[in-house]
């Protein structure tokens, strides 16, 4: 009985999120949201071990460290979502770690004795450690280890152990990159078990003066395939100069309205100050993401 219990509160846990753990996939810092989720072939940001940490290894830059502050599908009920990430990089070497958390508005329920659970908050926690290494100058590979903790109702949690791997490859303006990301097979909760949303991202991006062009494939598991395509312009960028302190992104992301990331528009803005970076973004053009907001903070020399 308390197996069949447990089953039963999965699935209705499950089927108000339509797929296990969407923090794994979703974006949550303000460059990859404003990107439309794309970020398998751009370059190094704070947030590179949730995107593709080979590129942290390719960078000319040494550190880069952030935090994000996300309000997402706020219909018909927001999550708060937090993201840190940092990477460092040491000649051909680079480390970098994650840390992501989604918490839910408290739900009403009843847990495995008919108790009341009213005022319970669901989350998912993800917390990541890797290491990219560049093999021959323009190309690096990258492997993460991570630690997943779900929690859907107040007797219904899970942990499990997955893993990343990426390769990317950058040759005078054009970058393209790799990754499979969530790789390991379930997450138990309780005698019950459910995949979690392994996915492979394949992308290019073509960069000038002005603009970074990107576009990107996902294939995520019981999703199916997604499509992004995005530009970030710094319309104020000049030959040999510093960086210029304003970038504008925006972007369109197709997926299957049903399951995985629905479709939606974006739109976002970089600041740039003598290393520190302020970085907005929002989402539009869907009933369940428009309106969602990201912010972020970062560092980076």
């Amino acid at each position: 009985m308390k197996r069949i219990t447990t089953i039963l509160l999965l699935l209705l846990a499950l089927g108000a999120r339509a797929q296990t753990l969407p923090l794994l996939y979703n974006p949550t810092d303000p460059r990859s949201m404003a990107m439309g989720g794309a970020g398998v072939a751009l370059d190094a940001h704070a947030w590179a071990a949730d995107a593709n940490l080979a590129a942290a290894a390719l960078s000319t830059q040494t550190f880069a460290a952030g935090v994000a502050y996300d309000y997402w599908a706020p219909t018909p009920l927001p999550d708060q979502r937090v993201a840190m990430g940092g990477w460092y990089r040491s000649g051909a070497l680079a480390f970098g770690l994650s840390g992501r958390g989604s918490f839910a508005r408290p739900t009403e329920g009843a847990g495995l004795a008919g108790e009341p659970l009213a005022g319970f908050a669901p989350y998912d926690l993800a917390l990541a450690l890797g290491a990219a290494w560049m093999a021959v100058p323009g190309l690096a590979f990258s492997a993460s280890a991570r630690i997943v903790s779900s929690a859907l109702a107040e007797n219904l949690t899970g942990t499990a152990f997955c893993a990343d791997i990426a390769l990317q490859y950058a040759y005078g303006p054009v970058r393209a990159g790799i990754a499979a990301a969530n790789l390991g097979g379930n997450i138990r909760f309780g005698e019950a078990a459910t995949p979690l949303p392994a996915l492979v991202r394949g992308g290019v991006t073509y960069t000038s003066l002005w603009a970074d062009v990107t576009g990107e494939v996902t294939y995520l598991a019981q999703a199916g395939l997604m499509a992004t395509a995005g530009v970030e312009a710094r319309p104020l960028e000049q030959a040999g100069q510093p960086r210029s302190w304003l970038a504008l992104r925006a972007a369109y992301h197709y997926g299957p309205a049903d399951r995985g990331l629905p479709s939606f528009g974006s739109a976002g803005i970089g600041l740039y100050f003598s290393g520190l970076s302020i970085d907005l973004a929002v989402l539009f053009g869907s009933p369940t993401l428009g309106s969602s907001l990201s912010a972020g903070l970062s560092y980076s020399f």
